[in-house]
């Protein structure tokens, strides 16, 4: 099958930045939403992170109203610059700041969603094209059409099969995606039920629940610092999907934990880290001294939050020491092992999903720049 070469200023109809916004808080007939570059990371836009743009005071031209299938590369910033998405459907009115570079592909000389990935493939490429000092640069616009060099088939309906593929993959992974959502919203509820409301005891705190001091049902320490020097000579692992260098195995934790941010403007915020998952010292890592205390220990954490034990002027933190006097109601053991019971099969179900998406994203980023190159076929991909 015969591919051909051409620079990717060849291959768009459109390439602009931004505009400036002027921001506004609250929804209106009046607001556009205004995409940044937070928003873009791992192929995707998280829409949760946009912002509002004030249409009475910043007029957004029509080209840069975002259409389908538009290709959004952060443009300045070093780690962020370089990033790429694809809106294959924009959901609602839709621009960019100044910080990112609306990329339309023209429809009449290749298949939009192909160019979408052609350009994922090169992400690390177009990541290098960026000018200026550390902490300055900026994407030149002028390379990114002249220096990147798109391949594709000559054929549009083998465009086709190929971004059809690597869409597949990605239609998996958000669904993946949702129904973990969809589980952890079920988790928290059931939570609410048996600890909040009390429902299934009547709306009462049953008698048999004791109050305890929080360290006498978990453990809390520190994460560890990242080693720096000589990472792959001393057997260092690649882990997740984030591009990051891994760390030694001794160090990583093989179970999930409940974290607690505590250094810096998250402080107090809970997360969970995956199992296999290494640790920094910005985090509290609580551990469960029974097994049938997590469920409800990560539960219980998730719905408090840590906001009222920050401490510090200079550096907002969270300290083992803030947390000694933190009460909780801790259940009987039978209760906690009844909803340990209905947690665990929601808890398994979204760790499949991660590590399906985590399978998934390892393939799609091997094969795409293979199958965008022709160095392999789409029937071998298939396989």
């Amino acid at each position: 099958m015969k591919y051909k070469e051409v620079n990717l200023g060849e291959l768009v109809s459109f390439v602009s930045k931004g505009i400036p916004p002027k921001y506004i808080e609250t929804k209106s007939h009046n607001t556009i939403v205004v995409l940044n570059q937070k928003t873009n990371r791992n192929f995707q836009i998280d829409y949760s992170l946009s912002r509002l743009n004030d249409l009475t005071k910043k007029k957004v031209p029509k080209d840069k109203i975002l259409v389908n299938n538009d290709i959004l590369i952060n443009s300045t910033g070093v780690g962020t610059a370089g990033r790429i998405a694809q809106l294959v459907k924009v959901p609602e009115l839709t621009t960019v700041d100044g910080h990112m570079i609306i990329v339309r592909p023209d429809v009449e000389k290749i298949d939009p969603l192909y160019l979408g990935y052609a350009l994922k493939a090169q992400q690390a490429k177009i990541e290098g094209l960026q000018e200026g000092s550390t902490g300055q640069t900026e994407l030149n616009r002028q390379r990114l059409l002249n220096d990147i060099v798109i391949q594709f088939p000559q054929s549009r309906e083998l465009q086709q099969k190929i971004s059809k593929l690597f869409f597949s993959f990605d239609e998996k992974i958000e669904n993946n995606k949702k129904i973990n959502h969809h589980l952890e919203e079920m988790a928290q509820a059931i939570f609410k039920s048996w600890f909040v409301d009390f429902e299934p005891f009547g709306g009462m705190t049953p008698r048999t629940w004791k109050e305890k001091i929080f360290f006498d049902v978990a453990k809390v320490n520190y994460g560890k610092n990242l080693p720096t020097k000589n990472l792959l000579s001393k057997g260092y692992r690649v882990f997740g999907g984030n591009g990051q260098i891994g760390y030694y195995t001794k160090f990583l934790h093989q179970k999930e934990r409940i974290l607690i941010s505590c250094r810096g403007a998250a402080s107090g915020t809970v997360q969970l880290s995956r199992p296999f998952s290494f640790i920094t010292n910005n985090s509290l890592i609580i551990n469960e001294t029974k097994d049938v205390y997590f469920a409800y220990l990560k539960q219980w954490c998730l719905n408090r939050q840590f906001f009222d034990v920050v401490t510090g002027s200079a550096q907002s933190q969270v300290t083992v020491d803030s947390l000694k006097n933190i009460t909780i109601i801790l259940p009987d053991s039978t209760t906690l092992k009844e909803f340990s019971n209905i947690m665990l099969p929601l808890y398994s179900q979204i760790e499949k999903n991660l590590e399906e998406n985590e399978k998934l994203i390892n393939l799609r980023d091997n094969l795409l720049p293979k199958l965008m190159s022709g160095e392999i076929l789409i029937n071998q991909a298939a396989k």
